[in-house]
């Protein structure tokens, strides 16, 4: 006697059908298949269930343990109301009915549409059957993202949690009202910050009054919420600095209602893919705002300096968020210390990565702030000496040479781009051709996919700087005017560095004890 798999499968598409036609309900499905199976003395060994998962969700876990049972040997017929309740994915009917199945000795088949995999029929019929079914999803997909545009543009709200300080409005659920326990807090971070307190002192102020933090809120009022992110990392219900920048940045607090940040990569991927900024959805005044106009701007405006004051005094440091790490790419964090007589004060400059030990990162050595500002100034004092002796020295020269140097980098990148892509189209033949197993092909596949979208991503972020530097070489004539205000430079300030400086990368200490330095000139 075969052992049967019974597989119910229902989407949220479905469910909005059942107002009008029940007969894909799970309950009805099983009834189905059940008396499908006693009709026949089939034994039914288990019954698998995925209720509100999309056909083309490879993720579904009812699947996911019928495939596994398949492959053990504990079924013999995997049954369905049809095709279309296994998989609308192709490439999964392909792999599984039309491979796997037959390897595992599993027959498939559909009641309702007839699909039988021991029919020579149903090799034929199957592939227009498995096309119809993935252009039935994605036409489905290409319609609810359509509808959620127009609801964006429209000004209503779509997200499943209303950001914190405000709640969903439980007449209109479209529509957000400000959340009277929590939009006090929102106003203390914005005013804290526009005051001068930084990520780490407002964090530590609403600890201390002990404010639960957005997560913790959510969970006490009931709210099925869940931030992974939050639940993975060691603040325990805390307020934590990232969660402070986050509420800084949003401009939702301004009544201005900001959507449309990211999307899902495609109807059958669901990870997410960042939207560029200038191409979100906003739409002004269709909330209560917990902000006024000019607190946003202010703190903006403070943001975007990324700059801070020493402790000492009101004075910025001249180099502030201008210093970067040349092999992690991430800042140099500043450390201030004294002479013994308490009278003299130094700075230093290490990796960020290093010193939060957020990741390993090989350039460790701190570098002397004075040292480093030394030696900008001296350079910075050749570059308008050069240009002061001879009027055919032009300054799209240091231009010339870094969009050079970028440009090899970026077809460098490329090139390794289309080799991944190539390797990767290569085993995907070997696999078809048999000389490497699916899971073979699988693992070798996610290694290049993460390496072709890192190089991706590097490609995007040199792009961005060759564009910057592509403006600046336009403008070049322009900035004549700045060398010229200047003739011999004593000390660094804030003032010379915003305008001759873009960014700095200190490299690691090579073990002859020499240092690369690389600065960027606006100039």
């Amino acid at each position: 006697m075969p052992k049967v798999g019974i597989y119910c499968r229902l989407s949220i598409e479905d469910k909005n059908k059942l107002k009008t036609d029940d007969s894909q309900s799970i309950q009805n499905q099983k009834a189905m298949l059940c008396d499908y199976c006693h009709e026949r003395d089939w034994e039914i060994y288990d019954i698998y269930c995925d209720d509100g998962y999309s056909g083309i969700d490879r993720t579904r876990p009812a699947f996911n343990r019928l495939l596994h049972d398949c492959e053990t040997g504990k079924i013999n017929i995997v049954l369905c109301k049809d095709q279309s309740r296994f998989s609308r994915d192709t490439v999964v009917i392909e792999q599984y009915i039309n491979d796997k199945f037959l390897e595992w000795g599993i027959r498939f088949i559909g009641v309702a549409d007839n699909a039988d995999s021991d029919s020579e029929m149903y090799g034929t019929m199957r592939l227009f059957t498995s096309a119809y079914n993935e252009m039935y999803v994605k036409d489905i997909s290409a319609k609810i993202r359509r509808t959620l545009t127009y609801k964006r543009e429209q000004g209503q709200f779509i997200g499943s949690f209303a950001p914190y300080g405000y709640a969903i409005d439980p007449v209109d659920k479209h529509h957000l009202i400000i959340d009277e326990e929590t939009a006090p807090n929102v106003r203390l971070i914005f005013e804290m910050y526009i005051q001068g307190n930084g990520y780490r002192k407002i964090v530590q102020e609403l600890n201390s009054r002990g404010i639960l933090s957005p997560s913790a809120y959510k969970r006490q009022t009931g709210s099925k919420y869940v931030n992974s992110n939050a639940d993975a990392s060691n603040a325990k219900g805390l307020w934590t600095q990232s969660t402070i920048a986050a509420i800084l940045r949003n401009e939702m607090y301004t009544g201005t209602l900001v959507q449309g940040k990211s999307h899902h990569i495609s109807y059958k991927n669901k990870k997410r893919k960042k939207v560029a900024k200038d191409e979100w959805v906003k739409v002004p005044d269709t909330h209560e705002p917990i902000i006024d106009r000019d607190t946003w701007e202010r703190t903006q405006e403070r943001l975007n300096s990324r700059t801070r004051s020493s402790r000492s005094s009101q004075e910025l440091s001249p180099l502030s968020g201008k210093v970067r790490c040349a092999v992690c790419g991430r800042p140099m964090k500043r450390n201030v210390y004294y002479n013994k007589a308490k009278t003299i004060q130094y700075y230093g400059l290490q990796c960020a990565t290093y010193k939060t030990g957020a990741m390993n990162c090989p350039n460790v050595k701190t570098i002397s702030g004075k040292a480093l500002e030394e030696k900008i100034i001296e350079e910075l004092n050749l570059i308008v000496e050069q240009y002061c002796q001879t009027d055919e020295i032009r300054l799209t020269d240091f231009h010339t040479e870094q969009i050079t140097a970028l440009e090899t980098q970026i077809e460098k990148l490329t090139a390794q781009q289309t080799a991944a892509k190539a390797r990767l189209t290569k085993m995907y033949k070997d696999r078809l051709d048999g000389l490497i197993s699916d899971k073979e092909y699988s693992m070798f596949r996610d290694v290049l996919f993460a390496e072709e979208q890192e190089i991706s991503q590097r490609i995007e972020d040199l792009t961005n700087q060759l564009e910057t530097l592509s403006a600046r070489k336009t403008n070049a004539e322009n900035q004549r005017a700045i060398i010229e205000k200047y003739t011999h430079f004593t000390k660094l300030d804030r003032t010379i560095a915003d305008e001759f400086i873009d960014y700095i990368e200190i490299g690691e200490v090579s073990d002859t004890g020499e240092r690369e330095i690389l600065i960027h000139w606006k100039i």
